[in-house]
């Protein structure tokens, strides 16, 4: 039988028919939709609580066909034997069509230090608050994997943010269960730049926004829209240093994921320019921000 001897060395594995959440058995499988966890049989219930898998459950789902991987968490135990329920962006990642088989194995990782994240569009930067926004999504995933599309929805409109990169990098996936996570914004993938400078450091990257004075109206935008996501709580101006700081500094409880909103870089204006040294300068501090209010004076 199955609980033989040697069964609980063994790894949970098994294969099941993909299925949209949408066919659940639920009246709303909106939550569904936009986290990033599975719905499996209680069958595997069964078998990982014979194999005492570890808290958090995490897994590895493949596409047999193609060899696409992405990992995730299990929501509940209560899709039908033979099935195993998706997010709708969890079957675009794997290539994979309705009712067709995927692996599903337990999976161990790393806890999360850092993930890179892109908007796929620059839509998301009108979000008034996109940390906040990121963040209580976040908190229906419990694994990250590099290469994957996570889709969040928002006021009724779905944004599609691309993983560019992990930390930890050993397993190329990361748990973000219990995590303190630092998170990197690069530039929305149709964000418009006169230089392509993909692993430029901040300070450059204002000096490049600069000299870009035929962006005007697109600049305009920006500025609106990050109006919101630099009100921080200790109210310091964000540069290359304060990105860093201001997360560590908020008083009350952590969070469960740490922020380091690094895609204020596209955009200088921030509300109050004299506190443009609020965190100590440093170098080019300063002169990265005068630009910036130039442009300001023109617009």
């Amino acid at each position: 039988g199955m609980g033989g001897p040697g069964f609980g060395m063994m790894p949970f594995e098994e294969r099941y028919h993909a299925l949209p959440v949408a066919a659940a058995d639920k009246s709303d499988t909106s939550k569904l939709e936009a986290g990033g966890k599975i719905l499996l049989p209680p069958s595997a219930l069964h078998k990982l609580s014979q194999l005492e898998i570890a808290y958090p459950m995490l897994f590895e789902i493949t596409n047999p066909a193609n060899g696409r991987k992405l990992h995730c968490g299990v929501h509940e135990f209560v899709a039908n034997e033979g099935s195993v329920l998706m997010p709708s962006w969890m079957m675009e990642n794997l290539g994979v069509k309705y009712s067709e088989l995927v692996k599903v194995k337990n999976a161990t990782l790393p806890k999360g230090q850092y993930v890179k994240l892109r908007p796929q569009s620059k839509t998301f930067l009108d979000i008034a608050n996109p940390k906040a926004v990121l963040e209580n999504t976040l908190r229906s995933f419990s694994a990250l994997t590099k290469g994957e599309v996570i889709r969040i929805t928002y006021n009724k409109k779905i944004y599609d943010i691309d993983v560019v990169d992990v930390k930890p990098r050993d397993h190329g996936a990361i748990s973000i269960v219990d995590a303190d996570v630092n998170v990197d914004f690069d530039a929305p993938a149709d964000y418009v730049e006169p230089v392509r400078q993909p692993v430029a450091p901040v300070i450059p990257t204002f000096k490049s926004s600069e000299t870009t004075e035929e962006e005007a109206p697109l600049q305009s935008d920006k500025r609106r829209a990050f109006v919101g996501a630099a009100a921080r709580p200790n109210g310091k101006a964000v540069d290359a240093s304060a990105t860093v700081a201001a997360s560590a500094a908020e008083p009350g409880k952590k969070p469960a994921l740490q922020w380091r909103l690094r895609f204020d870089r596209f955009d200088g204006v921030q509300p109050c320019h004299n506190a443009k040294d609020a965190s100590g300068g440093g170098a080019g501090g300063p002169s990265a921000f005068s630009g910036t209010g130039h442009s300001l004076r023109k617009g």
